[in-house]
């Protein structure tokens, strides 16, 4: 499922300034707490650094810091909800765009936040009734 919505993410943040990949990146992040993840920020920052034509590097560091401090709150909030995907994918988008200087940054941010729960809420429904389905 993560390899799709990589697949997705990637074509999409070619067409829009949305940062889907902040999204993408906070299920990931939440459902598997693997170390993997800090190589998908990095792909998908290096990724996103060649569409907008800007110095490679910036992106993925943005990222992986992002990853890192969902990590680091991982153990100290509940992270398996989808008020704390909201949250976390509405700053971690803020921060972002604030840092490259975009526009209408609530706006994208709230639509980014969005999708990132509505993803969540589907991803979780399957994972239960996969496991209804095995179990």
């Amino acid at each position: 499922m993560i390899v799709l919505l990589t697949l997705f993410v990637i074509i999409i943040s070619g067409i829009t300034t949305i940062p889907f990949p902040i999204g993408l990146l906070a299920i990931a992040t939440i459902l598997s707490k693997k170390p993997w993840v800090f190589f998908l920020a990095l792909g998908l920052g290096l990724f996103l650094d060649l569409i907008s034509i800007r110095a490679l590097g910036y992106t993925s560091l943005a990222l992986t810091i992002f990853v890192f401090i969902l990590f680091l709150y991982e153990k100290k909030f509940e992270t398996r909800t989808s008020t704390f995907v909201f949250i976390s994918t509405f700053l971690g988008s803020a921060i972002y765009l604030i840092i490259f200087g975009y526009q209408q940054i609530f706006l994208q941010s709230l639509v980014n936040s969005l999708l990132a729960v509505l993803i969540f809420k589907i991803i979780q429904k399957s994972n239960s009734k996969i496991t209804q389905l095995t179990g």
